[in-house]
């Protein structure tokens, strides 16, 4: 008996490495496999090739026989004394209605999914569900749903050390953020996704992050860092068959030579794109492709030419719309999206006070901003009577905050004070002066450069930390700014 347990373990191994790398072979071995009465008695390896199966014909784009595999390893889930698959079969159900745009289905279930998944510590489908829920967000317009989302499924990836994860969920946020025109927000997690991209090279997902990277820097008016980004990105996409990316990277080339006054290069770069789209039926696509055709043949008073561009953009359009419509309407779940938004929203605040930073749980010797502000002032007034001093903390990162503020609190005694003074700066008003001060200053500066930051999804960027004496310290965090400005100019 083990050794035939052991033999269905190498045998699953096996296929799980045949999705991995693509082979065509997977899913007839999958269906000899079913079709043998052994395999009839023995349910869990039955359960196992059947979601395989499902998973194989996923990849394949055949999402009808994909839904046939995962409705079939359902029922014979229904069947078990354990529900340790249901999780990723939930999760497959809703990523297939999500490839059929069937939002509202897809909704149902990964929200199901991602019950499941908290209750099990099942932390890579908890994500997989997160990422998923807020690209049914995204793609019916709840956008700053769509980005608390994806953002806690970072914060979970990078607590849970599942990097390809965290990764995807960078990119994911950034588009979230594209679509919320918070551009330099947008950089910073791309940059973040570049930095575990090196420890874990994926070309898809570079692909990705040269594509939103260049649409972000577009918005900023860096053309020349936008052009690198874009250049990155269509030679990856060309490289690896990366269709879509390279129509994206195609459109981003046409819009910085029509900011660098070339509109008819930037003509060639949008049929190029277009030539791409054709091939693929990719109505969306080939919306923004005739828009940006049309715009520009204007420009340049090529009537003609910019008339049969908007005609075809109107004929895109409108059938991308008829398409959303008719899915939209097949969509059994759709009459019951509000009960369905709010049981999602209930299980994603459960969820986010776990992980997310709560200083009133963890750190009683954090006070609100504006009582730091007011002990500042009474202790200001004590003069040189006054036993106090401040260490200013900052970094652009609020993540870098929340650790530092772990740091600072463990190194805090009665009597301190520490406070989020906004999202980039951590007051710490010290009961200490005079040497016992600078000696709290230098082991706290030790403390952040020995810090493993990247164990924690950082880069090891360090915060910018001051020692102030309490008598000269300003009355507001703008005047700080100012000081230090004026000091470093």
């Amino acid at each position: 008996m083990t050794n035939h347990c052991g033999l269905n373990e190498k045998t699953i191994q096996e296929l799980e490495h045949e999705l991995l790398t693509g082979t065509a072979d997977g899913c007839k071995k999958i269906e000899y496999l079913l079709s043998q009465d052994s395999t009839a008695d023995e349910p869990i390896f039955r359960l196992q090739l059947t979601v395989l199966a499902a998973k194989l014909q996923l990849d394949n784009e055949q999402l009808s026989k994909s839904l046939k595999y995962i409705r079939s390893a359902y029922r014979l889930q229904q069947t078990l004394d354990t529900d340790d698959y249901l999780a990723e079969i939930l999760h497959l159900h809703a990523y297939i209605f999500w490839k059929q745009a069937k939002y509202y289905s897809a909704l149902q279930f990964w929200t199901r999914a991602l019950e499941l998944s908290a209750w099990s510590d099942s932390t890579d489908i908890q994500i997989q569900a997160l990422i998923g829920l807020g690209n049914v967000w995204r793609a019916t317009e709840s956008y700053h749903l769509a980005k608390a989302t994806h953002q806690l499924a970072v914060r979970i990836a990078n607590h849970t050390r599942q990097a390809k994860l965290e990764i995807r969920s960078r990119i994911l946020l950034s588009w979230d953020l594209h679509l919320l025109k918070q551009y330099p927000s947008m950089l910073t997690e791309l940059e973040g996704a570049e930095d575990l991209l090196h420890h874990n090279p994926d070309n898809t997902l570079k692909a990705q992050i040269c594509d939103f990277r260049a649409a972000a820097l577009l918005e900023l008016d860096r053309i020349e860092d936008a052009h690198r980004a874009t250049t990155m990105a269509q030679t990856l996409a060309e490289t690896h068959g990366f269709d879509e990316m390279h129509i994206l990277a195609l459109l981003n080339k046409a819009k910085i030579d029509v900011r660098r006054t070339m509109p008819e290069r930037a003509l060639e770069w949008l049929n190029q794109a277009e030539s791409i789209a054709t091939t693929n039926h990719n109505h969306e696509l080939l919306t923004r492709i005739y828009a940006q055709q049309s715009a520009i043949s204007e420009s340049l008073t090529y009537y003609q030419d910019a008339f049969i561009a908007y005609q075809r953009f109107r004929h895109h359009s409108l059938a991308r719309q008829r398409e959303k419509t008719l899915q939209l309407g097949s969509d059994k779940a759709r009459k019951s999206k509000n009960l369905l938004e709010q049981k999602a929203r209930k299980i994603i605040n459960r969820l986010r006070s776990q992980y997310e930073f709560n200083p009133g749980k963890q750190f009683p010797n954090l006070v609100s901003e504006t009582l730091w502000w007011e002990r500042l002032v009474e202790l200001k007034t004590q003069l040189k009577a006054s036993n106090y001093s401040i260490i200013m903390i900052h970094h652009n990162s609020p993540q870098h905050i929340d650790i530092c503020t772990e740091i600072t609190h463990s190194l805090s005694a009665p009597g301190d004070y520490l406070a989020r003074l906004d999202t980039t700066h951590l007051g710490w008003l010290i009961n200490s002066k005079d040497s016992l001060a600078s000696q709290l200053y230098d082991t706290f500066q030790q403390m952040i450069t020995m810090y493993p930051w990247e164990r924690r999804g950082l880069v090891k960027d360090l915060p910018k930390v001051s020692l102030h004496n309490i008598l000269m310290f300003p009355f507001t965090l703008e005047q700080l700014e100012i000081e230090e400005s004026s000091i470093i100019g």
